[in-house]
């Protein structure tokens, strides 16, 4: 398999590059080749938005069909979730 480097300037700038370092093309662009991928790879990835991270949790639950239920659920039964007698100071154990 071959590169085809169409920008004269580019070819002219590789084989100096090649000459000066003592290497043939192949090499010089394998060694690049890896020094750019570790560059990228390096780079922090950046944190999603806020925005994208809704967007993300909406599509999960249209394709999971979580958009389409409705819980019948009153502030008072989801207190009664946190109801642990254990941590009530009045609890006695037997």
């Amino acid at each position: 398999m071959s590169i085809f480097i169409r920008n004269p300037k580019v070819e002219q700038d590789a084989r100096e590059l090649a000459r000066l370092r003592g290497k043939n093309l192949t090499e010089v662009f394998g060694e690049l080749v890896t020094e750019a991928l570790e560059l990228e790879r390096a780079k922090p990835k950046p944190r999603p938005t806020l925005a994208e991270i809704k967007e993300a949790t909406a599509e999960f639950r249209r394709k999971a069909g979580l958009d389409q239920v409705k819980l019948n659920i009153t502030k008072a039964d989801f207190d009664a979730l946190w109801d642990i007698p254990e941590l009530d100071p009045t609890f006695e154990r037997r």
